[in-house]
C-alpha cells in the first residue's frame, strides 16, 4: 500500500475518533483494514502515528508509549505537511542553485 493512501485513511479514521478517546495502533488497523484494498501491517499503522505525534504535525498526541488520543484536524495535519514539503523544496532548489 502507498504511503500516501495509508496517511489518507488513517487521517479518516481519526476524524472519526472522539477527542476525549485514547487510541493504539490495533484500534486504527481494525478501522483502516475494511477502508483499502490491501490491509497494512501494525508496523505500517504504528509508523504512521509515530509521523503524525511529532510535534510539527500535530494530528495525534502520545498519551504513554503506544497509546494516543486525536489531536488537530486532518486539514491542519494536511496544510502543514504542505508548507514542510514547499520548505523541504526550496532548500533542495537553493542546495542544487548552489552547487551547479
Amino acid at each position: 500500500m502507498a504511503a500516501d493512501h495509508l496517511l489518507a485513511a488513517v487521517l479518516d479514521v481519526l476524524a472519526e475518533v472522539d477527542p476525549a478517546e485514547m487510541f493504539d495502533a490495533r484500534d486504527v488497523l481494525r478501522a483502516v483494514r475494511p477502508t483499502v484494498d490491501t490491509a497494512p501491517t501494525l508496523d505500517d499503522i504504528d509508523e504512521v502515528l509515530a509521523l503524525l505525534a511529532l510535534p510539527m504535525l500535530g494530528g495525534v498526541v502520545a498519551v504513554c508509549d503506544g497509546v494516543y488520543r486525536s489531536g488537530v484536524t486532518a486539514e491542519i495535519v494536511v496544510a502543514r505537511l504542505r508548507r514542510l514539503t514547499e520548505a523541504v523544496q526550496v532548500v533542495d532548489d537553493e542546495d542544487l542553485a548552489d552547487r551547479y
